[in-house]
């Protein structure tokens, strides 16, 4: 009963969130496997209903993105759609269950009345994830690179209390391409075995609500494209310190006028006092320290303008 309580919990975040329920079947391919990181641990069905799906599934992934695929071909050309579903793994030789959930997104977001809209991409991913662990009572970070078949630069492992708990980020463009997936496809798969136990062990407290406004600021700075955002981030809220009220990371940009191998990282933060209104002048100090403390570490470069 507690883990269908939850699971029912995590359905209601994600359809706030903006996503559709789908019911998908449980067997999977070998090309599923693949996509899914490879057939170790995969359990065999003795009997399979078709022959190509002998498999029990190991990620739900496979099957929302051939569900995608199924929706583009009847000329659906946006979806976000999630799954919260049972996969299965041989653990020291013995079949093992556990609850996952994960979802999909491609096409266009926020298409409004009038059309146009941007396609979906990481960032949308990201949204939806820290939208399930806040409902949750969780705090969650990203960090690392997951590997295929996730895009390099726009892909990370979900952290809580510094345990993994998931993935997230946009399809590597040659995976999207074999599976006849045309532009970018926002995904993340989370365990919602290790969530639940996160979920258990968080005391609820009350906040008091704040009395003086927040200032806000709009910080971008320029670093080597190997340095990944979560270190920026990281450092970002050491430095700020205790008037940090909220980060948010908000573009990416690479190319022209940015030199060859760097990008830009912009996020905007409040900075908030619990007994005064911050002045101009505090804030800009702690943006000075902020600047300080990337450039010194991470060799970042503050953007004026």
């Amino acid at each position: 009963p507690e883990t269908a309580a939850f699971l029912s919990r995590v359905r209601g975040l994600l359809v706030r969130a903006g996503l559709r329920e789908v019911q998908l079947i449980p067997f999977a391919s070998e090309a599923d496997l693949r996509l899914a990181g490879g057939a170790e641990g995969a359990i065999r069905i003795a009997n399979p209903l078709q022959a190509e799906e002998g498999w029990l599934r190991t990620s739900l992934l496979p099957g929302l993105l051939k569900a995608v695929r199924r929706n583009l071909h009847r000329q659906v050309r946006s979806a976000a759609i999630f799954e919260v579903g049972t996969v299965f793994r041989l653990v020291d030789g013995r079949p093992e269950e556990r609850p996952s959930a994960a979802f999909a997104m491609t096409g266009v977001a926020d298409p409004g009345w009038t059309g146009g809209g941007r396609p979906y991409d990481v960032f949308d991913a990201k949204g939806v994830v820290e939208a399930l662990l806040a409902g949750l009572g969780l705090e969650g970070e990203v960090g690392g690179t997951p590997g295929r078949p996730f895009h390099p630069g726009r892909s990370a492992e979900v952290l809580v209390a510094g345990e993994p708990v998931g993935v997230v980020g946009e399809l590597h463009p040659t995976v999207t391409g074999s599976l006849d997936l045309p532009g970018r496809v926002a995904v993340g798969e989370l365990d919602l075995e290790r969530l639940r136990r996160a979920a258990a062990a968080v005391r609820v407290t009350g906040a008091e609500v704040p009395r003086f406004p927040p200032v806000r600021r709009d910080l971008a700075f320029v670093v080597d494209a190997t340095v990944p955002a979560a270190a920026v981030e990281r450092a970002l809220r050491e430095a700020a310190g205790e008037l940090l009220d909220a980060c948010l990371l908000f573009d990416v940009f690479e190319g022209p006028p940015l030199r060859p191998g760097t990008r830009s990282l912009a996020f905007s933060i409040d900075l908030r006092a619990p007994d005064r209104t911050l002045g101009s002048e505090e804030a800009d100090a702690v943006v000075a320290r902020i600047a300080e403390r990337l450039a010194r570490e991470l060799g970042a470069e503050l953007r004026a303008g």
